[in-house]
């Protein structure tokens, strides 16, 4: 029972990235070009994707903005680094669209290399059933082949699932 629980993920993250792969790479063109101007995370807080929050990482600070509680200090951020608001606003709608929550682009060490992969976060359908803990559908997308014997493993196993060359799926336990 439970093996085939796990192949339906399998094959949901495919068939949804399949879906909506225009839009996916799209959004992923919009964020790695803000990227470039200055590393944040973007996402919402709220299952009505009305309520914004950003991070914007500088050498030094880390910067969170949440829409709800005060819009102007976002967009003063915004405007400090000289987002193109369009691009922000095109992303935000993508995101909504497709019912993706966090858009981010984590660093790590594999083996002393710094590797940089981005990541879209999704929430599970699952949430509403009783004693059933938050799960996140993720998509990872890596500019390159992972090689690091750790994570071919969990390639393997099956605990990260490749959908095609360079994107990836698994299920979190947190969204960012």
């Amino acid at each position: 029972m439970f093996a085939s629980c796990a192949v339906q993920s399998e094959r949901k993250s495919a068939k949804y990235y399949e879906k909506n792969a225009v839009a996916i790479e799209a959004l992923k063109r919009d964020f790695d070009q803000q990227y470039k101007i200055q590393p944040f995370s973007f996402g919402f807080t709220d299952r009505s994707y009305k309520h914004y929050v950003m991070e914007v990482t500088t050498d030094t600070l880390r910067y969170v903005y949440n829409s709800e509680v005060s819009r102007s200090k976002m967009y003063e951020t915004i405007t400090k680094f000289n987002y193109d608001t369009v691009v922000l606003r095109r992303m935000s709608e993508t995101m909504k669209e497709i019912r993706c929550l966090w858009l981010t682009k984590p660093s790590f060490f594999l083996e002393g290399v710094r590797e940089s992969v981005t990541t879209l976060s999704f929430r599970s359908v699952q949430v509403e059933k009783p004693f059933v803990e938050n799960k996140y559908y993720i998509l990872i997308f890596a500019d390159k082949e992972f090689q690091n014997e750790e994570v071919k493993a969990k390639i393997k196993k099956g605990d990260i699932a490749k959908i095609k060359d360079g994107v990836y799926f698994m299920i979190g336990n947190s969204f960012r």
